[in-house]
């Protein structure tokens, strides 16, 4: 049976699709057209969204990592933003592939923001994600995610282990999962951890979100196109509408390459500073108002952040790099302390060091190819 092409090009109004040849248009997301989010039944349903802009050498990859989960009604949406480099070509040939494939090209670049509320407003089955076109999921992952959240409705968005892919070799860092577990804390507590910690360790290619929550989060669920990290501000959200769940399985695979998204922050930490402080504010001020002690927690977040910078500039100094003046005056307007006085009760209250005696038993298992089948090696 010949699969039909699922291919749009989205005009410059947001509000326009103009389908070529052979193309379905999915509606919108809205009370009418879209069933009920929350099940426990086998029936329900994943979307994945995959934001495409010069990354043709890893979409087909990517794609093929969502397209061979074992999940059943599986919707995959691609968006590119007038790709020069054959994406938009290898994405008409996904769809042409596979009848579960959407298309979306954009005429022109509109932002990643753009592309991301796009596919919001898409997205109407059980669970989302965002998948990176350079990133990959695991074998299995999709199934073991949406098992759990069947059973556990009141999880907003669950995440694992993020692995990492550099140079063709697979490295989980010191994951141990001979046995799956899962943990899952209160959204209101997930939050406040994440203001006394000031970062939180959800990995952007290993983690799902409940639908019906996500559409419950404020601004219709869109990200908040003033925030070049909206998608820490989105964690924050997302806890105000429900709990919060991590496996100890690796989940997905962050590609590390010079073109990343994250490349320029790995250059210039500060800046990743200065980003996560304003999704903190923005957070405190929209939906986090209705937080018990909200401002305090705010302050909480801007001390702890720099807490962090002055480790941060301290490691910067010892190496003899520029960024450590930098990372000092930033860490200086947020400290109560002067700058000769070390945080030390920074050191002492991360989660990380506290289980530093368990990590150091386990088995630190070396960085090995990737499996061509996308199999995470069992010991993952």
């Amino acid at each position: 049976m010949t699969k039909d092409r699922r291919n749009i090009a989205m005009s410059n109004h947001a509000a326009e699709h103009r389908p070529v040849s052979g193309s379905e248009v999915c509606e919108p997301y809205t009370a009418r057209n879209c069933r009920p989010m929350i099940r426990r039944t086998p029936s329900s349903t994943v979307d994945v969204f995959i934001p495409s802009y010069q990354y043709g050498t890893y979409l087909s990859d990517c794609a093929t990592s969502v397209l061979s989960q074992q999940v059943p009604s599986l919707r995959l949406l691609i968006i590119d933003n007038a790709s020069t480099d054959g994406s938009r070509e290898i994405a008409q040939g996904i769809a042409a592939a596979d009848d579960r494939v959407t298309v979306v090209l954009n005429e022109q670049n509109r932002g990643w923001h753009h592309s991301f509320n796009r596919a919001i407003d898409w997205a109407c089955s059980d669970y989302f994600m965002i998948l990176g076109a350079d990133d990959l999921l695991p074998a299995g992952a999709l199934d073991l995610e949406k098992a759990f959240l069947d059973e556990h409705p009141e999880v907003a968005f669950a995440y694992g282990v993020e692995a990492r892919l550099a140079d063709g070799l697979l490295d989980s860092g010191r994951c141990d999962a001979a046995r799956t577990r899962w943990n899952v804390v209160k959204g209101e507590e997930f939050i406040r951890r994440t203001c006394f910690d000031s970062f939180c360790d959800v990995g952007s290619a290993a983690w799902i979100i409940r639908t019906s929550a996500l559409k419950e989060a404020g601004a219709d669920g869109h990200y908040r196109s003033a925030l070049r990290t909206a998608d820490f501000e989105m964690y924050l959200r997302l806890a105000m509408v429900g709990d919060v769940a991590s496996c100890n399985r690796v989940l997905g695979i962050r590609r590390i390459h010079d073109a990343e998204m994250s490349a320029p922050y790995n250059k210039q930490r500060v800046l990743d500073f200065e980003d996560h402080e304003a999704a903190f504010g923005s957070f405190f001020a929209h939906e986090g108002t209705a937080l018990p002690g909200a401002g305090e927690l705010l302050t909480l977040s801007r001390r702890a952040m720099g807490d962090y910078a002055y480790w941060y500039g301290l490691s910067q100094l010892l190496h003899g790099r520029d960024d450590a003046k930098t990372a000092f005056a930033f860490a200086a307007e947020r400290r109560r302390l002067p700058t000769w006085v070390p945080p030390l009760g920074f050191l002492a209250k991360k989660r990380w060091l506290r289980s530093m005696w368990r990590a150091g038993r386990r088995v630190v298992h070396p960085a090995k190819p990737l499996d061509p089948g996308l199999k995470v090696p069992a010991y993952f």
